[in-house]
């Protein structure tokens, strides 16, 4: 059993990451986000995220580092910034695709966790 839990921006990127699979079934053609001359559709990213979901899971890494691995892989000329500037980027990027998307709350009540 994992003695970590998940924060509310954990949950909010799965919800990101959900709302990207649902536009790419019904609207996958549409642009998603945008930088520079790179224009990712909500298909191409939900392709990408799936992709990385895999490489990232075996890596323990989060839902986020397969969404920003993603992002990446999709709009390529983010890879040429300065990493700041890319950061920036890519947080802008993930904060426009969740824009209609409530923060999810964290409770500050304590939470009992399985160690062993």
């Amino acid at each position: 059993m994992s003695t970590t839990t998940r924060s509310g921006r954990d949950e909010w990127i799965e919800l990101v990451c959900m709302h990207v699979a649902d536009r790419a079934e019904s609207t996958g053609w549409m642009v998603a986000v945008r930088h520079g001359a790179d224009a990712v559709t909500f298909g191409d990213l939900a392709a990408g995220i799936n992709d990385y979901r895999r490489i990232v899971g075996a890596q323990q890494l989060s839902l986020e580092s397969a969404l920003t691995g993603a992002l990446l892989h999709a709009a390529p000329g983010l890879i040429g910034l300065d990493p700041a500037d890319c950061a920036r980027a890519v947080d802008q990027m993930i904060s426009w695709l969740g824009r209609d998307i409530a923060p999810v709350a964290v409770s500050s009540a304590p939470v009992l966790r399985s160690v062993g």
